[in-house]
């Protein structure tokens, strides 16, 4: 097996932003998707709205990866959440729910210094491709 660059054309384009990694690599069935952040691929953008606004966006892109690797949310296997409050941990669960109602994947939630840009939320992800 040999490891898989990842890109999908319409996620967020890390080379717009002149970034040194990928939006997800693979190995075998294994999806590996990089850092989310609150990006819109179709305004080429950061999303700097409220919480509930970046935890939205980054989730979609999560999505929109894992879509387009032959995945799905319901093939995530654990999440990772890195948040610059952790006063906003009760507005991600309720945003995450609508995300992942059933099959919930393991996950961690860390509260970090300071994010990129000044962003208030990243989520990174391990996924299996769907048969």
């Amino acid at each position: 097996m040999k490891k898989e660059i990842i890109h999908v054309e319409n996620g967020p384009g890390f080379e717009k932003l002149n970034l040194p990694f990928s939006q997800a690599t693979a190995y075998g069935d294994l999806i590996f998707v990089s850092g989310q952040v609150s990006f819109d691929p179709q305004s080429d953008q950061l999303v700097k709205g409220s919480f509930e606004e970046q935890v939205r966006r980054t989730l979609d892109n999560v999505k929109i990866i894992l879509e387009g690797t032959d995945s799905s949310l319901d093939d995530v296997l654990k999440v990772t959440v890195f948040l610059t409050d952790m006063k906003n941990f009760g507005k991600l669960n309720e945003i995450y729910r609508g995300y992942f109602p059933d099959n919930q994947p393991a996950r961690s939630c860390f509260q970090v210094a300071a994010l990129a840009e000044g962003l208030l939320v990243e989520i990174e992800c391990i996924a299996c491709r769907s048969k």
